[in-house]
């Protein structure tokens, strides 16, 4: 059965690469401000990705309850820096690199150090204003020493899964959506449904 998603999230980045996912997995999703094109999102809390990917998921379940709604927060966590970042990736980094070059910021800060990294994420569905499921995810591996790939932008192309050699951006969409982690939160949550 074919789903439809609303996607709570303004980053139009995120909302373009979850349609993506969710297409590959024969469902449709599109981002919340097609139906509330005013609506701004409440302060994120520093908790938790579940409890964030919770309140966003049950924000805009509030004002469309008949649809389902999917939420996701995401982090990255370095061995080399294990008390930075995580929940806060995107306010540390906002603040750390404000041209926003986050790709040579990061290959620049593990030079010396572990180049490990876990990205995570956790995806909500909520329907009726209740979250009715929870989804993870998660990648290991390592950062380039340079950008590579042409296939995807952002993290894809300084992120090589564990075992592999080339960087998420290198490879076809298939494989790059089979290691990406918000790609597994969704066939989580896909799973648990039933789909």
């Amino acid at each position: 059965m074919k789903n439809n998603f609303i996607i709570a999230t303004h980053n139009i980045h995120k909302i373009k690469e979850i349609e993506t996912i969710l297409n590959f997995y024969h469902q449709h999703g599109e981002g919340y401000r097609k139906k509330l094109p005013q609506q701004a999102f409440p302060p994120e809390s520093t908790v938790s990705y579940e409890e964030n990917a919770k309140a966003k998921a049950l924000f805009i379940s509030q004002q469309l309850p008949a649809a389902k709604i999917i939420a996701d927060d995401s982090g990255l966590e370095l061995p080399a820096f294990p008390g930075r970042y995580g929940v806060q990736t995107a306010r540390e980094l906002a603040q750390e690199v404000p041209n926003g070059d986050l790709n040579d910021y990061l290959i620049h800060l593990v030079d010396g150090k572990s180049r490990q990294f876990i990205m995570k994420t956790t995806i909500a569905l909520a329907i009726n204003n209740q979250v009715v499921k929870i989804g993870h995810g998660q990648l290991k591996g390592t950062i380039a020493h340079a950008e590579r790939g042409v296939n995807a932008t952002g993290f894809d192309r300084i992120f090589i899964p564990a075992g592999e050699s080339q960087t998420l951006a290198e490879m076809d969409q298939p494989t790059r959506i089979s290691y990406l982690y918000r790609a597994r939160a969704v066939k989580n949550l896909l799973d648990q449904l039933g789909e």
